[in-house]
């Protein structure tokens, strides 16, 4: 009996201490730029200084988190070369709405150590969803001195029949049937051969759009856009429901071809659109060609892709 209730006693003991064991150091700082914008969230960990009450210890590591999470949110893209920081020096807006957000990090752990006297505390910050940062910042987005210029919204001047991407196979043009020959009057008329469908009947509508930025310097941020050589835009926040802006933002970000189209798949996108873009503009801007351009300005017609921000941009 007593054999029993010492193991009863020691299971319960290792099952009690595994989620300290769990928590200790098991934190992962996301702080990387492209990884921010994939995870869609800031993480941190902040540590006290020894010789502490647990209360000062963990108030005082949460004071070391909280200017982590500041440092690397200066640090993230508004647009272009433009940073947080930037905007906050430049305009009160952006820096009250960001001091605002800041105030709404939540704790995601923490740990004491009574034989040192120091605390550990992991905090995060959420880019996305609500209450995260596009969330936040959603009301002052239309502010003209704080995002990139006004380009003229592109609009393609002739649209073809059959409009496919770069690296896509063409359909199969419209077949040529021959007249029937002459007949004798007694002589019935052959069947008329198949309709065949023309081009554009053939080609599929695209609902997604996975664009490869991997050849060139590309940093995520939340003004991502889609130009033409000409700088007219494709796409931007501003063509974005601004339910599904604090959802996604400008769309996703990954290094993987395959997760690129999961994540797609994962906001109902069926059938996306693959293309490598021309160059990229001021580190966030995305040059596509002009059949490209037309490509995405005609299937987003269709499907509405734009507007759902179905668009994932494949960094390296």
């Amino acid at each position: 009996m007593k054999k029993t209730i010492g193991l009863v006693m020691l299971i319960f003991m290792v099952v009690a201490m595994v989620p300290l064991a769990l928590s200790q150091g098991s934190w992962e700082t996301v702080k990387d730029p492209v990884k921010v914008f994939e995870e869609g969230y800031i993480q941190v960990v902040g540590a006290s200084e020894e010789g502490q009450s647990r209360y000062r210890a963990v108030r005082a590591a949460e004071v070391v988190a909280q200017r982590k999470l500041l440092e690397i949110l200066q640090g993230i893209n508004l647009y272009g070369v433009t940073t947080v920081k930037d905007g906050m020096l430049h305009s009160d807006a952006v820096a009250t709405t960001v001091e605002g957000f800041l105030r709404g990090a939540v704790q995601c752990g923490d740990t004491y150590y009574p034989d040192k006297g120091y605390a550990e505390v992991c905090m995060r910050l959420n880019i996305r969803g609500k209450g995260g940062l596009y969330d936040i910042i959603l009301p002052i987005m239309k502010d003209k001195n704080i995002w990139p210029e006004k380009k003229p919204a592109y609009q393609p001047a002739l649209i073809p029949k059959a409009v496919e991407p770069k690296g896509v196979e063409p359909k199969a043009p419209e077949a040529k049937v021959a007249p029937p020959p002459e007949q004798k009057p007694e002589e019935k008329a052959p069947a008329p051969p198949p309709e065949v469908a023309r081009p554009s009947e053939l080609t599929k509508v695209y609902d997604g759009l996975i664009l490869d930025v991997r050849e060139y310097q590309f940093r995520p941020a939340l003004v991502n856009r889609i130009i033409t050589d000409k700088e007219e835009i494709v796409f931007d926040p501003s063509k974005v429901v601004s339910t599904v802006l604090v959802e996604r933002g400008c769309g996703g970000f990954t290094t993987d071809t395959n997760k690129a189209k999961a994540l797609l798949q994962s906001w109902g996108c069926q059938n996306p659109m693959e293309l490598k873009v021309k160059s990229v503009v001021k580190l966030t801007d995305a040059q596509v060609g002009t059949d490209d351009a037309a490509a995405i300005y005609v299937h987003d017609q269709k499907s509405n892709m734009l507007a759902q921000a179905k668009v994932v941009f494949l960094l390296k």
